[in-house]
């Protein structure tokens, strides 16, 4: 079936919304997406909640009712919204699958236009951009603004030219989800995690140009700690990227920190006249303090992809050994003290690569791969679209 006036066939649209507490803007959204979506073609929206207790429940019943076309899923006992538009994506059942969120920050009109984009091939990814021409936000202040430019600016590096990865507005073909790689998102920045694991090239991703709006009702999800998630999640992402470079980019980040607190803890402990024998142990042990935080913040937030069967200990010999040769060998340096500690720091590093990132194989190092269940791959639906409303726990 033809659009009057034009070659391209009547698209069918899946829109996935992941939502938590968003029940004052349920009907707004559902209202304003079918006012849409009806004059582009068939469509269907997928509400995925993660057991809200603001009322969305029985908001969500109440506008399937008056909606065929809405589906909605309560999740109970998992929550996060990379995770909900997953498993939003798998009860998709049309070809062109939209992901937008439901605080109305994103606009439902702009739709068509992304859709456009896929339907002439111009595009096999498309963003609703707050940074491309055309594209701005509304009343943001001068800390958030530069809060999501720095969080672009660490993601060139795996999306090229695109200006505006991190949005959660976006369209794509659902049969692109057959192809990507295992999925392992965490935290909120879904549409990064599809970029790069579907090998969609920057050439083949358009932006269509919104009005980011601030939220009217309920309270932004954005937290500190969805801040530092982000982190994690990119870290996972140069990983899969650059499975080469990322990993001594990392080894070396973290030994310049453990140097830099080495000699400042010598400097500390020489001011104070100790033995040189004591203030080069102080140091050491100071830098491997130092790992020790890298450490343990890895193993909390990568745990399913670790590879050694008991990290903690590995870490507590590998200490062990690092300090004791390094220790020996500046000892053994006969020169200034700054210089035994410079060839004890050496030798710290050459045992801590060797094995940490040789023999023990961990995932950070060279030849490391994720644990069986580590990652995902969504099992799309095959069935019809279904009229009926379907909720779920």
């Amino acid at each position: 079936m033809a659009i009057p006036g034009s070659i391209l066939t009547v698209p069918s649209i899946s829109v996935i919304v992941p939502t938590f507490n968003e029940a004052p803007n349920l009907p707004l959204l559902v209202q304003g997406l079918a006012s849409v979506l009806t004059r582009v073609g068939l469509w269907e929206v997928i509400i995925v909640d993660d057991d809200s207790h603001d009322g969305s429940r029985e908001v969500l019943n109440d506008l399937a009712l008056r909606y065929p076309q809405l589906t909605y899923k309560i999740r109970v006992g998992e929550r996060g919204l990379s995770s909900a538009v997953l498993a939003g994506m798998a009860l998709a059942h049309n070809e062109y699958v939209v992901v937008m969120d439901a605080d109305l920050s994103h606009p439902a009109d702009a739709i068509p236009a992304m859709i456009e984009k896929l339907q002439r091939d111009e595009a096999d990814f498309v963003i609703g951009s707050r940074y491309c021409d055309g594209g701005c936000t509304e009343d943001w202040s001068r800390l958030r603004w530069l809060n999501s430019a720095g969080a672009t600016l660490l993601a060139k590096p795996l999306v090229g030219s695109i200006k505006d990865p991190m949005a959660g507005f976006f369209a794509m073909r659902r049969d692109s989800l057959r192809y990507a790689d295992p999925l392992n998102p965490i935290g909120y920045k879904i549409a990064l995690e599809l970029l790069v694991k579907t090998h969609i090239p920057p050439n083949r991703v358009a932006e269509v140009p919104i009005t980011f709006r601030n939220r009217i009702h309920g309270e932004s999800k954005l937290t500190m700690r969805e801040q530092f998630r982000y982190l994690e999640h990119l870290s996972r992402l140069y990983d899969y990227a650059f499975p080469k470079a990322s990993p001594r980019a990392k080894f070396l980040i973290a030994a310049g920190c453990g140097v830099a607190a080495c000699f400042s803890t010598l400097a500390l402990m020489n001011r104070l006249d100790l033995a040189p024998i004591l203030s080069i142990a102080g140091g050491l042990l100071a830098m491997i303090a130092v790992a020790a935080v890298f450490f343990l913040r890895y193993v909390n937030t990568q745990r399913e992809f670790i590879v050694m069967k008991h990290p903690y200990w590995e870490f507590l010999y590998i200490s062990m050994a690092e300090f004791i040769t390094g220790w020996a060998f500046a000892i053994c340096t006969q020169a200034h003290l700054s210089v035994q500690m410079a060839a004890g720091v050496t030798v710290v590093l050459l045992v801590r690569y060797t094995l940490r990132k040789v023999f023990l194989h961990d995932l950070r190092g060279i030849r490391g791969t994720p644990r069986p269940g580590a990652s995902v791959r969504i099992a799309l639906a095959t069935g019809p679209i279904s009229p009926k409303p379907a909720a779920s726990a």
